[in-house]
């Protein structure tokens, strides 16, 4: 029943979006094309971004570094190329009907890192100067070059960001959840359409394999506006690379192996411990169809035991692109994965070592269709259509009884441009997930969202934004919530590279089917019992922020935070004699931060430097014996102090990088509060070697192999030794 449900879901979108490109009018506009490359190496420079200013219109380079606007209507342009980590480029150009133009640009690098378009912030191209909220943008070059297997890790980079286990945490948002089984509050999309579970709320980032992202955008602070409920507290949007206009192959294959554990008493195997990885993808347009097709293979036998993992990716990407200046793109994925899971050490002279043998699999696939129509230079239309189906990982003793949770996402949404000053955006949302298990039944719920947002241009140095969304969510049988989420937020200029911005808004999250009904016993180790009466997390969140720019050499970012959490679901320990776990509300939490990020660029670009760090003040605001909380205790799981630096020396084709990353002890922990906690201290170091397309890398991570728990009864990585090669052609 439920597939067939689906299939007509597909036939009534396929047929929607078939009639609307059948009755689209055909125009003799223009096309501009060219090509993006960097001026120094003449490399071309995929993700590059080209609009024409005062307009809706704009594209991206591919991975060649060529770019296509289509259905330009005559006119005169201003056309504006950004791209991470390079100064900006303007250029007027006028444009005649049925004609097309072909203009190249050379772009030179630059440390400044705010000349450049996102689309995350406003849900629109707008340039990093006029976002409202603290936006960071990580290019494919500064995720593929670090030789990041998944882009979560790769987020470690920028500031307030950390890694707890699987959960991603953004400015303490997110502490860590036990079993795997807490929702997120960071909201990962893929081109824009969310990609949460339907069980569990959780991201899977293994969707989209690093060498097919263009870039990562992370917004932090109030976006539910936008959003809705997933991003209470950020959101991160994969931009997925799009089909090249000539045929390209690309690769990229590792292979490591970890050293010793610097205690004797912890080796555990006189095997060697390796792992690789290896990506393939190749692209190619035939006429107004682009293609893209990758697959990746990763396995590593694990640096403990029983923490062995096989994983398979498939993605493909078709991109249809009609006369009229409308595109359809289609992103299919799918991911299998077996892996053992290490719960707990067996003791802490045998800390690689554990006495339970569960393995987890992970089982899942995804289909998106994407639809924008320009109906002219001020006004898009844009509709987003997914199926999102997958069994997450969990202890095999749990996932038989579970059923792939499937969700079923739909939106359209317009953007109009009445005037230079104004942007409005204006959309509704649909979201129907069914989850189903032995361990909570089975359930569904309804969401749906209407929302609005202006962006206000006063003056060519004033921005104003202010939007609301309504928030409904429907547990199908049980309860209703709605919730009203509000934003202002403002962006001024005072001077030419200086950028003040400030943002205040409503989030809210409504907790997972899995956080209220699950109830399961894990081999008498742990157990979770259901909370059917959780509450929904709201949340009042503000920041207000500085960008400053010392000409093309420097750049840095302040801003300080505060966010107000109430009814903040955390997962607690209920006994003290045993880990008898549920989910509960925390009825008031504050979250107080500042962070910062700078980069240097000295000597023509051969010497870079990356740098940010956090502090964070997190703590209960009331008394709470059902979360385990006094007033003024700090969160569990919530660093007081993070910091990252990474100096980067080039000579020639040679470059030799390395990075610090600092994670302070945690005040507080969930579990075995007794046990010993010790700072994480992370040093990892590379160097790569390019000729022509092919780049060769040496890379060591941990490499005073320092030892530390991620969390408890958990030792992070050891020392490990890897090479790649990578290229594209």
């Amino acid at each position: 029943m439920e597939n067939k449900r689906i299939g007509k879901y597909c036939l009534l979108t396929t047929f929607v979006l078939s009639l609307w490109v059948a009755v689209a009018p055909a125009k003799d506009h223009a096309s501009i094309t060219g090509r993006i490359i960097d001026a120094t190496n003449r490399h071309p420079l995929p993700g590059a971004n080209v609009v024409l200013e005062n307009t809706l219109l704009g594209a991206s380079a591919d991975d060649g570094g060529r770019y296509v606007i289509a259905a330009v209507p005559p006119g005169s342009y201003e056309m504006v190329i950004s791209y991470v980590g390079y100064s900006v480029q303007r250029l007027a150009i006028r444009v005649e009907e049925d004609s097309i133009y072909t203009v190249d640009f050379s772009l030179n690098s630059s440390a400044v890192l705010f000349d450049q378009v996102i689309i995350t912030g406003s849900r629109q191209a707008e340039d990093l100067n006029n976002a409202v909220n603290s936006v960071n943008v990580l290019s494919s070059r500064d995720i593929r070059q670090r030789n990041y297997l998944r882009t979560d890790r790769a987020l470690r980079q920028v500031s307030a960001v950390d890694l707890i286990g699987e959960n991603l945490s953004i400015r303490g948002g997110t502490g860590y959840s036990f079993m795997g089984v807490v929702g997120s509050r960071v909201l990962m999309l893929i081109d824009d359409v969310p990609m949460l579970t339907s069980d569990f709320g959780r991201a899977n980032w293994d969707f989209l394999p690093v060498t097919d992202l263009d870039r990562a955008e992370v917004l932090k602070g109030a976006a539910s506006v936008l959003y809705g409920s997933g991003g209470i507290s950020a959101v991160v949007n994969l931009i997925s690379r799009k089909p090249t206009i000539k045929p390209r192959f690309s690769f990229r294959t590792s292979a490591g192996m970890y050293d010793d554990p610097s205690v004797d008493q912890w080796k555990w195997t006189d095997s060697t411990l390796y792992f690789y990885r290896t990506d393939f993808s190749y692209s190619q347009s035939f006429g107004p169809l682009g293609l893209r097709a990758s697959v990746s293979r990763y396995f590593d036998k694990g640096y403990r035991e029983n923490s062995d993992l096989s994983r398979w990716y498939f993605t493909l990407r078709p991109v249809i692109n009609f006369n009229d200046g409308s595109e359809l793109s289609l992103f299919l994925a799918y991911n299998k994965e077996d892996r053992g899971l290490f719960f707990l050490w067996e003791g802490q002279n045998r800390a690689l070592t554990t006495e339970f043998n569960d393995r987890a699999q992970v089982d899942g696939w995804l289909t998106s269709a994407v639809y924008k129509k320009p109906f002219s230079t001020k006004f898009i239309t844009t509709a987003r259509f997914s199926i999102n189906s997958q069994l997450l990982g969990l202890p095999l003793s749990l996932t038989r009884g579970f059923e792939p949770a499937l969700g079923i996402y739909g939106e359209l949404r317009s953007t109009w441009k009445p005037s230079r000053a104004h942007t409005v955006t204006i959309g509704f949302d649909y979201r129907h997930d069914v989850a189903e298990s032995g361990f909570f039944g089975k359930h569904s719920a309804n969401s749906y969202s209407p929302y609005i947002q202006d962006n206000w241009k006063l003056t060519s140095r004033l921005q104003v934004s202010a939007g609301l969304r309504y928030n409904g969510y429907t547990l199908v049988g049980d309860t209703t919530e709605t919730q009203l989420s509000p934003k202002f937020g403002v962006s001024y200029q005072p001077f030419g590279k200086t950028i003040l911005h400030s943002s205040i808004g409503r989030g809210f999250r409504t907790p997972s089917i899995a956080e209220r009904f699950t109830e399961t016993d894990l081999q008498d180790a742990a157990s979770l019992i259901q909370n059917p009466d959780l509450q929904s997390e709201k949340a009042t969140l503000f920041d207000i922020g500085i960008r400053q720019g010392v000409g093309d050499n420097l750049s840095l970012e302040v801003a300080g935070f505060i966010s107000d959490y109430e009814n903040l679901i955390e997962l607690t320990q209920v006994s003290d004699l045993n880990l008898i776990l549920q989910f509960r509300n925390c009825p008031q939490a504050i979250i107080r931060g500042v962070e910062s990020q700078a980069n240097l660029q000295l000597f023509n670009g051969h010497f870079n430097l990356l740098m940010n760090g956090t502090w964070l003040d997190s703590e209960s605001q009331a008394a709470d014996a059902a979360c385990n909380l006094a007033e003024g205790e700090s969160l569990p799981y919530r660093p007081r102090f993070s910091g990252f630096i990474s100096p980067t020396i080039s000579f020639g084709p040679v470059v030799v990088e390395g990075e610090y990353r600092f994670i302070s002890r945690y005040d507080r922990v969930s579990y075995f509060p007794t046990e010993e906690r010790v700072a994480q201290k992370v040093i990892n170091l590379r160097t790569r070697f390019y000729w022509k397309q092919f780049m060769l890398q040496f890379q060591v991570n941990n490499a005073a192999n320092h030892n530390h728990t991620v969390f408890e009864q958990n030792i992070g990585e050891i020392r490990n030794f890897s090479v790649s090669l990578s290229g594209e052609f």
